[in-house]
């Protein structure tokens, strides 16, 4: 914890990010169900890959072997994981599932793919 600290105290325009991988790590450890297809997994090894803050060489390579070991451990091939965190292609399909369980009966099916859309594209930047 207190490393975490120390990173957001030196770089705080990085605390969502750290907070986002907190959050992607607890959701993996507190998983009670097998998640065969490892989602959380994978976007937490693709955020370690490509930090949205700079870093030096040490840090970095610090979050490159996390995210090697997260991969051996979880057993997934390289062409596995996504150049972007949220860039697996059901990401939008499970984004939309979720939106259209959430605002049934209040917006028709274009207008929820339309929501989907943005939501993806705002998730994806």
């Amino acid at each position: 914890m207190a490393r975490i600290m120390r990173i957001v105290r030196t770089c705080p325009e990085a605390a969502s990010e750290v907070l986002e991988l907190m959050f992607l790590v607890s959701q993996i450890e507190a998983a009670t169900g097998v998640d065969r297809e490892y989602r959380d997994a994978k976007r937490v090894i693709s955020r370690l890959r490509n930090p949205l803050w700079e870093m030096g060489p040490t840090d970095r390579e610090k979050l490159l072997a996390a995210a090697e070991t997260i991969r051996r451990v979880c057993r997934l091939a390289e062409d596995e994981i996504p150049p972007a965190p949220l860039a697996d292609a059901g990401e939008r399909t499970r984004v939309e599932g979720r939106l259209a369980a959430a605002l049934a009966g209040e917006f028709d099916p274009a207008q929820i793919a339309r929501i989907t859309g943005i939501v993806a594209a705002a998730l994806q930047n």
